[in-house]
């Protein structure tokens, strides 16, 4: 609750400071927006040219779709810029002043950076989601709805797992931002599609390996009545259990790094 004060307290201190260069901040907002705005209507576009990818209407893509990007905003929010990037803090030789600071590491790298580029990712993915959900209000339930919640606070945790899993990588290998453009960036645009368009193997890596298609390829299927076995209803309905145990195992990874971590030599 402390720390939720203290980062209150940043925030307003920080837009406070960027509504004094307001064009910059609101040009930045809207060039994420316009980015993820296109993306959109390239599924609208396909699915209006063919009808259907592999079944799913621009409407279901829209759920598929929103469930990772909005999931990916809000982590990114707190995540993103220094904690996934804790190279550079380390690097720069930054990273040994937090460390004599009271406040736990994590904690301190997400109140020196709040991620306002991603407002627009945040807006632009609310607008096409509810518009996607009122197109198809009449296959929600009550449990859809509450799923629904429970499978974005699931994936939040999994991008923001993955990101501090990536980050930690930067305490053994100075150089992780490649690895983590591989495996986290590049891996899960498979994701932004059904899975059952993709080879086998690639569904086990995103599911088994890199838990990417737990974030939206499986609460999905639960949210869109599309589950069609049991692996399909387990993992979808596990999903935000999963999305705890993979936090976890990222915080503990990032625990052990830092341990390992014996400062910049600077």
């Amino acid at each position: 609750m402390e720390f939720l004060k203290i980062y209150g307290s940043y925030v307003r201190m920080f837009f406070k400071a960027r509504m004094e260069y307001r064009f910059s901040f609101f040009s930045g907002m809207f060039a994420n927006f316009y980015c993820y705005f296109i993306t959109y209507t390239t599924f609208w576009v396909i699915t209006q040219q063919f009808g259907t990818i592999e079944g799913w209407t621009f409407e279901d893509m829209t759920i598929l779709y929103g469930l990772v990007l909005f999931t990916y905003a809000l982590a990114g929010v707190l995540f993103w810029y220094n904690v996934l990037h804790l190279e550079q803090e380390i690097t720069s030789g930054r990273l040994d002043g937090y460390l004599i600071r009271p406040m736990g590491l994590i904690k301190q790298l997400v109140c020196s950076r709040f991620g306002d580029t991603f407002l627009g990712q945040i807006l632009v993915t609310l607008i096409f989601m509810i518009m996607a959900i009122t197109r198809i209000s009449y296959q929600m339930t009550v449990f859809s709805y509450i799923y629904l919640i429970l499978a974005v606070l699931g994936g939040v945790l999994i991008q923001a797992g993955a990101m501090i899993l990536f980050g930690s990588l930067s305490f053994w290998m100075l150089r992780s931002n490649a690895l983590a453009d591989i495996l986290y960036f590049d891996l899960r645009t498979f994701v932004h599609y059904p899975l059952s368009i993709f080879p086998p193997f690639i569904r086990i890596i995103l599911t088994y390996v890199l838990p990417w298609a737990v974030i939206n390829y499986y609460p999905s299927l639960i949210i869109l009545h599309k589950v069609q076995t049991t692996e399909e209803f387990i993992l979808g309905i596990l999903s935000p259990v999963i999305g705890i145990l993979f936090f976890l195992l990222s915080l503990f990874v990032f625990n052990r790094g830092l341990r390992h971590y014996s400062g910049s030599g600077s």
